[in-house]
């Protein structure tokens, strides 16, 4: 008997040492939360897409400003290429786990239209933003598809890949402009509610108008980069510009997907 206390004791040590030390932690439960769902993936994989990107062309300045000044022997830094491939990788993998994206657009569109919203015109503005996105996915992976990332698994003629590749990004610019449109709407029409409503609604309409914010910053300073793509060669010659406002929109997006999962910690 004593033989077998002892043998639990010993696998207590050496098996259950760690969890037993971890204690528990609402904010990591919070994170297991977020992170299992595919919107939550998604915005962390974009943060750490375009903090790698806006983070590499530094580190090749500090690079080049060490070899100016004799500490390095070539004006280059490995970890900037390396960022870059890390970056690439995440784009593509961000790309391929979008694709069952199209579902939830098509069960969308019937949902609203069986349970429509009051106002006529946010409803119009929604069908018009799935559509838009109807349109947007079958382009989208044709170009990603028939791209060296892609594999490319399609072949097809330069000038149809080109086609695809900017008509995907200019009705993925559609959404974005109907969406701020909508979300701006909803954002009055909070406004006007909360006025006379009572503390615990008003407390959920501040919330509400919270999550909106971040939602609005997210899309708006999206809208810069989808201008850049949406025309061929671009408009900005400088990559910061598009990095630094993707990085923007990423964090928007990471923060306010965080606050709105169920049991947020502040």
């Amino acid at each position: 008997m004593n033989l077998k206390n002892n043998t639990l004791a010993i696998d207590d040590i050496l098996l259950g040492s760690i969890g037993a030390n971890i204690p528990p932690s609402e904010t990591r439960d919070h994170a297991v939360r977020f992170l299992g769902t595919w919107s939550g993936t998604d915005k962390l994989l974009m943060t750490s897409q375009y903090a790698c990107k806006l983070l590499a062309p530094f580190l090749l300045y500090r690079a080049q400003l060490q070899y100016k000044a004799g500490k390095r022997d070539r004006p280059i830094s490995l970890t900037t290429d390396g960022l870059y491939k890390f970056a690439g990788s995440v784009s593509a993998a961000r790309r391929i786990m979008g694709f069952p994206g199209i579902l939830g657009i098509i069960k969308s569109l019937s949902a609203m239209e069986r349970s429509p919203p009051a106002s006529r015109l946010v409803l119009n503005l929604r069908r018009l933003q799935n559509l838009s996105m109807i349109v947007f996915y079958p382009l989208e992976y044709v170009s990603f598809f028939s791209a060296p990332a892609g594999g490319p698994i399609l072949r097809i003629s330069p000038s149809a890949a080109l086609f695809a590749q900017l008509w995907s990004v200019r009705s993925w610019g559609v959404y974005v402009v109907l969406r701020i449109v909508d979300l701006w709407y909803e954002c009055m029409d909070l406004v006007q509610k909360e006025q006379g409503a009572t503390e615990d609604a008003q407390k959920a309409i501040k919330q509400r108008k919270r999550a909106i914010m971040y939602q609005l910053v997210a899309n708006i300073s999206r809208l810069p980069v989808i201008m850049h793509w949406s025309v061929i060669g671009g408009i900005y010659t400088n990559e910061l510009w598009t990095s630094g406002l993707s990085l923007l929109s990423a964090l928007s997006a990471f923060r306010g997907g965080w606050e709105s999962v169920a049991g947020s910690t502040k």
